[in-house]
């Protein structure tokens, strides 16, 4: 038994490894405070717990990161913890996925790919629910095969789990559910579907879950804000299509790297005429139409296309790949792969170094990069120990306050207020609250501060902390 699981035992541990080694490196991003803001505010106030849906997202990744907080003392690093479970969840779901339809050999390879993956790597380290949906989805087409091979109840029972999880993560979640029945389907070769039918049903009253809570219509409503409606899609079906396919192939340059995807095309062409290949068509309908079908109608539909949007496509097309490289000797996949070790070497150590795709660069620069935001944390929380410290932010959710609010949580004496965006006057609650004798600063980014010169002079500057490229978070105290 143990003989036969060494190979995942090898793989948890260099991924655990991989993984967690300086893994608060990046600074805070704006989703992730906000959404381990979330979950500190669902830890302290139990009437809180479907507070995500007040900006219609589903909850379930904020329920799973609170109890690490008792665990970690960095919430950041918590809510990151929760998001490396999911990838190793996706690894090891991604191996037993490539054995089942192929063999052993490429199962080692789709885990060591994606082990040294900069796609995966990256996004396994941040505390975002992406990583999450991408471990629902290869387990829900995992089960989606067994059942198809295996149809009954219990297997049913365990998919609709599965989908209501993924849905209650993201809505995209969506697409497993229509994946699952054309996979069974497609297998079966009928038109008979209860099975995966019971499945849906299933995934349907766990997702309504959240109708317990007054704010469930918040998820239809800020759905739209990220999609285009079918009607208004067919009216211009390249556009956004075709802008975002760029951005796809952008990402897959970056994030995958041109030595992999040019040797799995010089694999394809080589192979696509042999008997073997042949063999496997039906595995491989199956495993595009997971990985090209939802990236396609993303594509075509989303308002705003960033990699982590089509994270959950990730895996099928992992274990292509290692379909067509497993007839390379190991040797020759490391070349392959050093690119790509390279660059997780750096943003492990180096983050402020990394060139991301354009699609990506808020992870490290702009606003939605919290650069400096821990080191503020820490100095007002040490004025806080001798003086009442109040901090109006930029913002008024998002990496300010948020960003802030999850560091200085719970601190005697030290208060955070969200004061808005593009204010000419120091905000007027501040102002009142230094003439009361508190201590207050103001936080926000230098290329946002639109505050007059006169105003300026009201400040003085306490800290700078410099972002990649020419901004800066800086910190003012009101004199």
């Amino acid at each position: 038994m143990i003989k036969n699981h060494k190979p995942i035992l090898v793989f948890s541990l260099v991924y655990f490894i991989t993984r967690l080694v300086n893994l608060t490196s990046l600074p805070v991003f704006c989703d992730e405070a906000i959404y381990v803001r979330w979950s500190q505010l669902i830890k302290s106030v139990s009437s809180l717990f479907f507070v995500p849906l007040s900006d219609g997202k589903q909850p379930l990744f904020m329920w799973l990161v609170v109890p690490f907080f008792s665990v970690f003392k960095d919430p950041l690093f918590a809510g990151r913890f929760v998001s490396v479970l999911a990838g190793w969840g996706t690894l090891i779901t991604i191996f037993f996925l490539a054995k089942l339809l192929f063999n052993s050999k490429t199962a080692i390879y789709a885990a060591v790919i994606y082990l040294f993956l900069p796609f995966s790597f990256f996004f396994d380290r941040l505390a975002l629910a992406d990583n999450l949906l991408t471990f629902f989805g290869v387990l829900s087409l995992y089960l989606s095969l067994l059942l198809a091979q295996k149809p009954s109840l219990k297997n049913s029972l365990l998919l609709g789990i599965v989908l209501g999880l993924a849905w209650l993560t993201k809505s995209p979640a969506i697409y497993f559910i229509a994946l699952s029945v054309f996979t069974f389907a497609v297998i079966r070769k009928t038109i008979f579907v209860i099975y995966p039918a019971i499945s849906a049903f299933i995934a349907f009253v766990i997702f309504n879950i959240l109708r317990l809570d007054s704010q469930f219509h918040m998820i239809g409503r800020r759905n739209l804000d990220y999609v285009w409606p079918i009607g208004e899609v067919l009216k211009h079906p390249f556009d956004p299509l075709k802008p975002h396919l760029i951005d796809v192939f952008n990402i897959s340059v970056k994030l995958i790297s041109w030595p992999l995807i040019i040797a799995v095309i010089v694999l394809f062409i080589f192979l696509i005429f042999t008997k073997k290949f042949v063999i496997y068509n039906l595995k491989f309908v199956i495993l595009l139409s997971w990985c090209l079908l939802p990236l396609l109608a993303s594509a075509a539909m989303a308002k705003a296309f960033t990699a982590r949007y089509i994270l959950f496509t990730l895996p099928p097309l992992i274990i292509i790949f290692a379909f067509f490289l497993k007839r390379l000797r190991h040797f020759f996949l490391l070349l392959l792969l050093i690119p790509n070790l390279i660059f997780i070497y750096q943003l492990s150590f180096n983050p402020f170094s990394v060139q991301l795709p354009p699609t990506e660069t808020g992870y490290l620069r702009d606003w939605t990069s919290g650069w400096g935001i821990q080191k503020a944390a820490t100095y007002l929380r040490q004025r806080a120990k001798v003086v009442n410290v109040i901090v109006g932010t930029e913002g008024s959710f998002g990496t300010l306050p948020n960003g802030l609010q999850i560091y200085t949580e719970k601190v005697h004496q030290l208060t955070v207020i969200g004061t808005g965006l593009g204010y000419p006057k120091i905000p007027e609650q501040l102002i009142n609250a230094r003439n009361y004798g508190d201590e207050v600063f103001l936080l926000l980014n230098e290329t946002r501060n639109q505050l007059l010169s006169s105003e300026k002079d009201r400040l003085e500057l306490v800290k700078s902390y410099p972002k990649p490229g020419s901004d800066a978070l800086v910190l003012y105290r009101l004199r």
